[in-house]
């Protein structure tokens, strides 16, 4: 049985991670969450957990760049949905909230 750590590529990329990162300061700032580490995270992981993954391998950082694009342009829909309900969930009640 081969060890992941075998691997000689680059590990898969999620796309949908990718994307979500980009448009997240965008959300949080339209719906008006504090821009701190835990809303940060909070958010991508809400977001990530209710979109399915989209993993793919490239060995260049100009594929990478086209692949996010057009899944961005593709996906941008269902992600900013995904973004807005987490960031409303988020400004409710952040972590932080006693």
């Amino acid at each position: 049985m081969s060890s992941i750590h075998s691997l000689k590529s680059d590990p898969p990329i999620n796309l949908v991670r990718t994307a979500a990162e980009e448009m997240l300061p965008t959300i949080m700032k339209k719906l008006g969450v504090d821009d701190t580490a835990e809303n940060r995270e909070d958010m991508l992981a809400i977001t990530l957990n209710s979109i399915p993954a989209k993993y793919v391998t490239t060995d260049s950082g100009r594929q990478y760049a086209q692949l996010v694009d057009v899944y961005m342009r593709q996906h941008e829909a269902d992600i900013t949905a995904a973004l807005t309900r987490a960031a409303i969930r988020v400004r409710q009640r952040p972590r932080g909230y006693k």
